[in-house]
């Protein structure tokens, strides 16, 4: 199914629901104004001097939502109005679009959201397209039901369906215009209050648009989650991924396989005022390239509430991108990111936020590297929330 038909079924079952419980719920909007100032040594990764860049921007949030017993439903768009022009700079204009929809029973929660954005492919993971950043334009769709089938037993499926299309680069393109979809439904079974343990499974298929590629995937695994004290938790999943390429080309197809492991980890704590994470995981991927990207993420994060003003976040994190090419070889691509941020609740209403990061990426074989750093400080004013009715 395609994200428009997926986003056209979630609409069109958000207004069913709207009008059956418009009697009882309350609209509300809820907006967040902001104005933002970029500086970055390099923001496009680009092997070349003088490729700094400072930008202001506006940016408006004005999320509505409506509300009933058991049914909710809300719109959220999102504007940034950069002094920049185009998609390759580094504080680019964007538009997005979201809607999503939740109905609850005693047993299950259904879901469903559509979305679409044009954005600059600048910011999907430092993947650039040849010598610069560019417009990316995207379609979105959402299903899932989730359902307890007694106390300890829980049963959930989604399927969602996305459509990317990337502007002409400047220089040699290497970002494919695609289509997604996946389904994957799974178990989760409560031994104890401590405990739980979770099989999934799923299916893919990935189809650049210009039909020269495909990938046709599927993985299974297993996990367990458990509590390890109050304040302590962790979460292990593993199991196997198959993915299918086939390369259409002077009217024959051509056909490899990606097989290997796929797995999660992670080990939380959460306390009053702070929260650490430490996880890493592989798995395939949409990203613009040919196929199915393999991508192994290894994640350190930690926020501390210092004081009732001051909030404190800090990231590390390293991405490996593995993307099959034509003729059976791969392209390697290493990015580390380090992230910091301090968050000053000026006011009940005003919050000034200064962030700074480090990027670093290792392309190529042999590898090239480039490094990038950003700082940023953004001034945000959140609007009290108002009825509509």
């Amino acid at each position: 199914m395609t994200p428009a038909r997926l986003a056209l079924l979630a609409l069109a079952v958000a207004s069913v629901c709207a009008s059956e419980f418009s009697s009882a719920g309350v609209w509300g909007l809820e907006p967040q104004l902001g104005l933002s100032g970029d500086y970055s040594s390099n923001p496009a990764l680009l092997n070349a001097a003088g490729t700094a860049e400072s930008h202001a921007a506006l940016l408006l949030d004005a999320p509505t939502t409506y509300v009933a017993d058991a049914f909710k439903f809300s719109v959220l768009p999102r504007l940034r109005l950069s002094n920049a022009r185009g998609y390759s700079s580094l504080d680019s204009d964007y538009e997005r679009v979201d809607a999503r929809t939740e109905f609850d029973t005693e047993l299950s929660v259904w879901s469903a959201s559509a979305g679409v954005a044009r954005e600059s492919s600048l910011y999907r993971d430092y993947l650039t397209n040849g010598a610069a950043g560019v417009r990316r334009d995207t379609g979105s769709a959402d299903l899932n039901w989730d359902r307890h089938l007694d106390e300890r037993t829980e049963f959930t499926t989604d399927l969602n369906a996305q459509r990317v299309r990337y502007a002409a680069p400047v220089g040699t393109g290497t970002l494919t215009d695609y289509r997604y979809a996946s389904l994957n439904p799974g178990f989760t079974w409560a031994r104890s209050a401590r405990t739980k343990f979770s099989a999934t499974a799923g299916a893919g298929r990935y189809d650049s648009l210009d039909r020269r590629t495909e990938s046709r995937s599927s993985y299974a695994q297993i996990g367990v989650t458990h509590a390890l004290d109050a304040r302590w938790s962790a979460t292990v999943t593993a199991g196997y991924s198959r993915a299918l390429n086939s390369l259409a080309l002077f009217g024959r197809r051509f056909e490899s396989t990606q097989n290997g492991t796929v797995f999660s980890a992670a080990l939380t704590r959460s306390a009053e005022r702070s929260s650490l994470t430490v996880d890493a995981s592989r798995q395939l991927s949409p990203s613009g390239f040919a196929y199915l990207t393999r991508q192994d993420t290894y994640e350190i994060k930690a926020d501390h509430a210092a004081s009732e003003r001051w909030t404190l976040s800090g990231a590390a994190r390293r991405t490996s991108y593995r993307n099959p090419i034509v003729g059976g070889a791969s392209y390697a691509l290493d990015i580390t990111t380090v992230d910091l941020s301090a968050a000053y609740l000026w006011s009940r209403r005003w919050t000034a936020t200064l962030s700074a990061s480090r990027i670093l990426e290792h392309a190529g074989t042999p590898a090239i590297a480039i490094a990038a750093n950003s700082v940023s400080l953004l001034l945000s004013r959140k609007f009290d929330w108002t009825t509509l009715q």
